[in-house]
């Protein structure tokens, strides 16, 4: 199993794009094809008296000018850099919300990369927030450090928990797995009494990863009460030197909000290392 194409949302600010090198990097690693999208939304829609006035008209043709602009910027950007993709690479380019265009596009790809946005500026007019990602594509997202230009994955670190988005979690990693020189296995549950059910669970994982190539050490963590599961996950990853984390992504909509779990908005908002989630 591998990835046979990757997807990456490219932005117009013309300053070194370590996400988009990261991509061309992984592209590269796994012979597949990367579609490169650009999309991004004009914000003013003023209305006055029975209809459009003329200041609103002029202001919502100057905006949806500057997201042409944009877009030509990011196209340019993605067509200069794709060529040193040895499998190949197509551009796509929308005036939409690129959480919605990105979504969209995403039936085309095996796994969507992107990043924490650290420019001033990011909306969702501009930018896809990686959780809505995660819960909108129906595919693996990874979510790469904002500055890693790289990734190279020798050290692979799964949460497990036995649930649906775990276990996607899994099998959507698998070119990964399969790739990496050590797989570790990490359940924490809360009490002595839950160690014999998680493992023998993540005995069940171990040998489902066996069948498929990839040795994993397994291990059971108890939570600790001064400290929640992720930051204890983290805490391992540290020590372990992991290069990714896998995990399931929990989350949902409300009232057009997205609203995550405690254990998902922590791996979210750590920037140190790349994770992959699955919902």
């Amino acid at each position: 199993m591998s990835f046979k194409t990757l997807l990456v949302h490219v932005e117009a600010d013309p300053a070194p794009d370590p996400r988009l090198a990261l991509a061309i990097d992984l592209a590269n690693q796994f012979d597949a094809k990367l579609i490169g999208v650009g999309a991004e939304f004009y914000r003013s829609a003023y209305y006055g008296g029975d209809g459009l006035d003329y200041g609103a008209g002029y202001l919502i043709a100057a905006e949806m000018e500057s997201v042409e602009a944009d877009l030509k910027r990011a196209a340019e950007k993605f067509r200069n850099a794709a060529p040193a993709v040895r499998g190949g690479w197509d551009w796509r380019a929308a005036v939409q919300f690129p959480l919605a265009e990105i979504a969209a596009e995403s039936r085309a790809a095996d796994l969507v990369i992107t990043s924490p946005n650290v420019q001033r500026g990011a909306s969702s007019y501009n930018f896809a927030a990686p959780g809505a990602l995660m819960l909108q594509t129906g595919r693996p997202v990874l979510v790469a450090p904002p500055e890693a230009a790289q990734l190279t994955v020798a050290n692979v670190l799964v949460a497990w928990k036995d649930t649906r988005e775990a276990r996607r979690a899994v099998a959507d990693a698998l070119p990964f797995l399969q790739a990496a020189e050590r797989v570790q296995l990490v359940e924490i549950c809360d009490g002595r009494d839950a160690i014999p059910s998680a493992t023998a669970r993540l005995a069940d994982v171990a040998g489902h990863l066996l069948r498929h190539g990839v040795k994993a050490e397994a291990s059971v963590d108890i939570e600790d009460k001064d400290a929640n599961a992720a930051e204890q996950l983290l805490d391992v990853a540290e020590r372990q030197k992991a290069d990714l984390i896998v995990a399931g992504g929990y989350g949902h909509t409300r009232f057009h909000e997205w609203v995550f779990g405690g254990f998902t908005r922590a791996l979210l908002r750590q920037t140190a290392r790349a994770v992959l989630f699955s919902h």
